[in-house]
């Protein structure tokens, strides 16, 4: 025998408030959804960076809070500070998640750089996979590091980013 059930929802009862960050996404590097779509130095789009200004637009008029990169299963198995410094010296490796090569032009310091172009929140998850609580909190601390360009032998500055990171906004200067 089916039984009915009733909800009544009260307009003026909340329990608090919803994140806008709820209704974010995230970036995979899996296929060309980084590294063609996101970063392709050789469109018609692309600025001066390699970064596409269709897919930045885009971005923009969505009104998208907040993108995670790196995420999904990639993530498991991400090293982050082979994603840092100059290009040419960073470590191309495969991953096991999706068995395919990662080149690491798009890093961690681009990764920031776009989702400002994006005018996004970059959202963070570490690697606790294969990663350590230590590679968390180095991460945390080179994100916002004043003089981080010097920690990666580059003598082009970057200033401190706002990342947000588990719900929580960790800010530079």
């Amino acid at each position: 025998m089916a039984r009915r059930a009733r909800i009544t929802i009260h307009p003026d009862f909340s329990i608090g408030e919803i994140s806008p960050r709820l209704f974010s996404a995230f970036l995979e590097p899996i296929g060309t959804m980084v590294n063609g779509t996101m970063y392709n130095p050789k469109h018609p789009t692309a600025d001066e960076q390699g970064f596409r200004k269709d897919f930045l637009e885009s971005l923009r008029k969505s009104g998208l809070p907040a993108v995670r990169l790196p995420g999904g299963n990639f993530v498991s198995a991400w090293q982050w500070k082979d994603s840092i410094g100059p290009k040419e010296n960073r470590k191309v490796h495969l991953d096991p998640a999706w068995y395919q090569y990662i080149t690491n032009e798009v890093g961690h310091d681009e990764y920031l750089q776009w989702a400002e172009k994006a005018g996004t929140a970059p959202l963070y998850t570490v690697n606790l996979g294969t990663g350590t609580m230590q590679d968390a909190m180095d991460i945390v601390e080179y994100t916002n590091h004043e003089r981080r360009h010097l920690l990666v032998g580059s003598s082009e500055k970057i200033r401190p980013r706002k990342a947000i990171w588990r719900g929580h906004l960790v800010s530079g200067k």
